[in-house]
């Protein structure tokens, strides 16, 4: 046990080093070291929130799904990050809006919900987190809006994999075609015209269920 206490404060330091002392060993007391699986689901639409996980290693994806199975990817999650909209939904006591798949095996520290709001009022260093964590993640869905509203598909797909590989330091995005366009809200076929023509202009090349950014 000691040595699972021990990780935890090696990683929260590494991690989140913003954070005051006093908060870390509040960290360390009421946290709980967990392991995601890749490709394991690790919250789904519609689920209550009952902890706030601290990202500590690893790389979640984020996605938002409607009511008909359509899925959109929205951002992914880094270490020493923390969903936003996990932060939303554990205020209000409220059920996830959101799908997050570990890209990797990914390691969390996860946090009771009853802790957000009392971490707000005693420690500047999680109130600042919070805060910040509300813009950055803010601005991203603005990113997504505008994408969808005012970019073409082929602008979108190409941001797309470039986040996706920026995200996992690797030129090379494991994925189909398909997984590609559902989270894209397209067709496979659309995707698939596009990636031909990035490939013919040396953006990409294409390989069996995976992409190389090249350009």
């Amino acid at each position: 046990m000691m040595g699972v206490k021990g990780d935890v404060k090696t990683l929260l330091k590494a991690n989140f080093p913003d954070f005051e002392k006093e908060l870390i060993e509040e960290i360390v007391r009421e946290g709980e070291l967990v392991l995601y699986p890749e490709e394991e689901l690790m919250m789904d639409l519609g689920q209550q929130v009952k902890q706030i996980p601290l990202i500590v290693k690893g790389t979640i994806k984020i996605i938002r799904e409607d009511e008909e199975g359509h899925e959109i990817f929205l951002y992914y999650l880094k270490e020493g990050e923390a969903c936003a909209i996990t932060l939303i939904c554990s205020a209000r006591e409220g059920y996830s809006k959101i799908k997050a798949i570990p890209q990797e095996d990914t390691t969390a520290i996860n946090i009771p919900i009853e802790k957000l709001d009392e971490w707000m009022f005693q420690y500047k260093s999680w109130y600042y987190f919070v805060m910040a964590s509300y813009q950055y993640r803010f601005e991203e869905l603005l990113k997504v809006v505008d994408e969808i509203a005012f970019h073409h598909m082929d602008e979108r797909l190409l941001t797309y994999l470039r986040k996706a590989v920026d995200v996992n330091n690797s030129q090379i995005l494991k994925a189909t075609q398909q997984q590609i366009a559902s989270e894209l809200n397209t067709s496979r076929e659309v995707v698939g015209r596009l990636l031909k023509k990035l490939e013919q202009n040396g953006t990409v090349k294409i390989g069996r269920n995976q992409i190389e950014v090249i350009n």
